[in-house]
C-alpha cells in the first residue's frame, strides 16, 4: 500500500519523524493567561470527523514565560503523558521534566516558586511541534532529592499533574491565530497577538481520517 492511499491510522514509512524535545521549556504561570481557545476534535453535521487538540493563548500585558534551557546534547528536558481510566472516562498526567543545579539563593527561590507555584509548560519538538502540558489543571513538581555534590550536580525535577486534578485532554498542540508559534515560544510568549475573531477551527489536522 502506498502512503498516498492510507486514509487512515498512521504510517511511519511515509516520511521521517523526531524523538527528541529541544533541550528548553518555557513555565507560564496560568493566572497570566489573558485569553484562552481550546478546539478538541468534533463530528460535523455531515458526519466528518475532524481531529483537533489545541490551544490558543495570550498573556496579560508585559508578562512573559520563564525559560529553563540546556545545551542540546542532553536529553534531560522533556515531556511525557501517563493515561488511567476515572470512572470509565480517560485522564491523563501530564509530565515534565527540567534540570536545577546549584546552591545559592537565586536557585533556593527557583525551586521554592516550582513548589508552590501553579503553572503550566510550553515544550519544542524536533519537528518544530509547540505541545503545552497542564494547560487546564497545572503541574507541580513530586517528591524529589535535591543533591548539588553528586556527580551530575542538582537534580533533575519531575513537574506533573496532582493526583485528584488530572487532565481531561492529551497536552495541548499551540497554535497561534497568526501562524506564529515557534517565535511566540522563542519570545516566552510575551506580547502574542490573539485574534478574538479568528478562525479557530480552521485547518483541522485530517490524520486519522483523510476525508475532504
Amino acid at each position: 500500500m502506498s502512503c498516498e492511499s492510507l486514509q487512515q491510522g498512521m504510517d511511519l514509512r511515509c516520511s521521517p519523524y523526531s524523538q527528541k524535545y529541544y533541550q528548553q521549556l518555557v513555565l507560564i504561570n496560568r493566572s497570566d493567561v489573558l485569553n484562552k481557545r481550546i478546539v478538541t476534535s468534533n463530528t460535523d453535521i455531515g458526519g466528518v470527523y475532524h481531529c483537533a487538540n489545541r490551544v490558543f493563548f495570550n498573556l496579560k500585558e508585559d508578562l512573559k514565560g520563564f525559560r529553563f534551557s540546556m545545551n542540546e546534547n542532553a536529553s534531560a528536558i522533556f515531556g511525557n503523558v501517563d493515561k488511567s481510566i476515572v470512572e470509565s472516562i480517560p485522564q491523563y498526567s501530564h509530565g515534565v521534566s527540567i534540570v536545577v543545579m546549584g546552591v545559592d539563593e537565586p536557585t533556593k527561590c527557583i525551586l521554592s516558586q516550582l513548589d508552590y507555584g501553579d503553572y503550566f509548560a510550553a515544550l519544542q519538538y524536533y519537528d518544530n511541534t509547540i505541545e503545552i502540558f497542564g494547560f487546564e489543571f497545572g503541574l507541580s513538581t513530586i517528591n524529589y532529592n535535591y543533591d548539588p555534590h553528586n556527580s551530575g550536580g542538582g537534580a533533575v525535577i519531575r513537574l506533573a499533574s496532582l493526583s485528584d486534578a488530572l487532565e481531561d485532554n492529551l497536552p495541548f498542540v499551540y497554535k497561534s491565530t497568526e501562524g506564529t508559534e515557534v517565535s511566540d515560544f522563542d519570545n516566552n510568549f510575551e506580547n502574542v497577538i490573539f485574534d478574538i475573531n479568528g478562525d479557530f477551527n480552521s485547518d483541522f489536522n485530517n490524520d486519522f481520517n483523510n476525508q475532504e
